[in-house]
């Protein structure tokens, strides 16, 4: 007696070896779905695109996550950022602070020496003024008698043609013009001496009123630093406080500590944000590269799709796994579908046939070569009765 197909096939899983080449045409077979190269190629195909689609929406939900990480962690640095400026700030100060003293009679060296500049630069100016004054008036005296002499020349020569006469009025016009010349050489000389001197007092005035200004400015930011001061080291109010440099540097330097201690947690937050905001970016990395290339799981979830599709007949999967090169993925995906219909594997791998021989008895079984034969026959399921013979 011949037993018939479904007598000799596991009702779950059979696992036939097969050789390579040519083999008879199991799909022309009634009641037979082949599952080849090209139909998991196609299957796997539209698994991926599934995974695609929902890894884009993942992308997107990661890439808002990764720009809210970024900002939070632009905000942290600010912070910190901040923070540690007016650390720096407040040690700068009290090096400031403790200057003080030395830059303040340095200021005072200064102011007395530009103040007797002053007195000497006022008093030069107030001669050089003198001394115009002299030389104008000696102008104004000389200019009436050049003028008279320059009429009394102009009355000679219109007495006649007397050379004597004509030689002294000549002689008298060339000093005349010489005393002109020389008066106004000293003119100007005057005044530009007096210039000059008014010029330097208005050099030292501006100086001392920088120096004044300087010292203002400085008393201002002392007032300013004080205000900084907690209550309990604050200086007494006696009016001035350089007199009281240290005890403001020193709490200027308490300030900075405090504010060096809370960098610390500042800095333990960014730190936190900044990997947080790195495994953001790497996860979305990976959603990118991940949708250019078919993952492992797609053929399994792929031929697990081709096998719990059918509900009738057999499903004849023709040497797939090897082909493939995700055996281990597509043999666990194999001993874990749950089929409607009875699943044939047809395989020329060794360690496919290896799995094969190590499987439990409820999820498959290895049978001979010679079962691809009856595969071939015409006999459908509808017609055959498990357990009958002929």
């Amino acid at each position: 007696m011949i037993r018939r197909e479904y007598d000799l096939l596991h009702p779950r899983l059979t696992v036939v070896p097969v050789v390579g080449g040519p083999r008879p045409a199991i799909d022309a077979a009634p009641g037979r779905t082949v599952v080849g190269h090209a139909e998991l190629a196609v299957a796997m195909e539209a698994v991926a695109d599934r995974r695609r689609a929902a890894l884009r929406d993942r992308i997107a939900e990661l890439e808002a996550g990764l720009h809210a990480a970024a900002d939070e962690l632009a905000d942290a640095e600010a912070v910190a950022d901040q923070r540690r400026a007016d650390r720096d700030a407040f040690a700068d100060a009290a090096r400031w602070v403790e200057s003080l003293p030395e830059a303040a009679a340095a200021e005072r060296d200064r102011t007395a020496a530009a103040e007797a500049e002053l007195v000497e630069r006022l008093r030069a100016d107030r001669e050089a003024a003198r001394a115009l004054d002299r030389v104008l008036d000696q102008r104004a005296s000389a200019d009436a008698a050049i003028a008279e002499a320059r009429r009394q020349l102009a009355a000679l020569r219109s007495t006649g043609d007397d050379p004597a006469r004509e030689r002294a009025a000549g002689e008298l016009a060339a000093q005349a013009a010489s005393v002109e010349a020389r008066l106004t050489e000293a003119e100007d000389q005057a005044r530009a001496r007096s210039e000059q001197t008014k010029r330097d007092v208005g050099e030292t005035e501006r100086e001392l009123e920088r120096l004044a200004r300087e010292q203002r400015d400085r008393l201002a930011r002392l007032a300013g630093l004080v205000d900084c001061l907690p209550g309990e080291a604050r200086p007494p109010h006696d009016g001035d406080p350089l007199h009281h440099v240290a005890t403001i540097a020193t709490g200027l330097r308490g300030l900075a500590g405090v504010v060096d201690g809370e960098l610390v947690g500042l800095q333990a937050e960014v730190d936190r944000r900044r990997a947080g905001c790195d495994e953001r970016r790497r996860q979305v990395d990976g959603a990118r590269l991940a949708l250019d290339r078919i993952a492992p799981e797609d053929a399994a979830q792929a031929l697990a799709d081709l096998v719990t599709g059918v509900t009738e007949g057999l499903v004849v999967l023709d040497d797939v796994v090897a082909a493939e090169g995700h055996e281990d993925g597509l043999l666990r995906a194999l001993e874990a579908s749950e089929a409607s219909a009875p699943l044939v594997l047809l395989t020329s791998d060794p360690t496919v046939l290896g799995w094969a021989i190590d499987l439990p008895a409820d999820r498959g079984a290895l049978a001979g070569p010679r079962t691809v034969d009856l595969l071939t026959a015409t006999a459908s399921p509808a017609t055959a009765s498990p357990g009958g013979h002929r």
